[in-house]
């Protein structure tokens, strides 16, 4: 039993490396030059040559932002399958504001090394974190509805 144990925390180990690959090609890759649009409705500045949206929900109808949430779900999952001992609520959240803010500090490094041209958003990190946040969340419950199950089906 120990040894299948090991076995799929070897392969969760493994998915998760590859989702890593999978998000760091999305979210830092390069990509076109930007092009602005004139009547851009988000407020933006110039953080080098990095444009960056530090109004945080500003973008909250467009679809890009539940697109961010969708991308980082999995590294709640994971993460709530791969710790030993469970996260705080506090934890996990702020476990989520690191993962969108490194992200988004990678761009803002890779844009202005020019090797990227993309957005650095805040509203990016609110996502983000969100995702982490509620994947972890979604797991931790789905493990506790089992747990009762088991334990009721057990008579304990």
């Amino acid at each position: 039993m120990e040894q299948k144990k090991k076995s799929v925390r070897i392969v969760l180990w493994l998915a998760f490396i590859f989702y890593i690959l999978a998000v760091g090609y999305l979210c830092f890759s390069p990509t076109l030059p930007l092009v602005i649009p004139a009547n851009n409705p988000v407020p933006y500045i110039y953080l080098g040559k990095a444009p960056f949206i530090w109004l945080p929900f500003a973008e909250m109808l467009d679809i890009q932002f539940y697109l961010n949430v969708l991308m980082t779900v999995p590294f709640g999952v994971f993460t709530a399958l791969l710790v030993r001992k469970p996260l705080s609520l506090w934890r996990s959240a702020g476990l989520g504001i690191v993962v969108g803010g490194l992200i988004e500090s990678t761009q803002l490094i890779l844009d202005n090394l020019q090797l990227t041209s993309r957005w650095v958003d805040i509203n990016d990190v609110i996502a983000n974190a969100l995702g982490v946040f509620a994947g972890y969340l979604v797991l931790v419950w789905i493990k506790g509805v089992i747990q009762r199950c088991i334990h009721g089906a057990d008579g304990n």
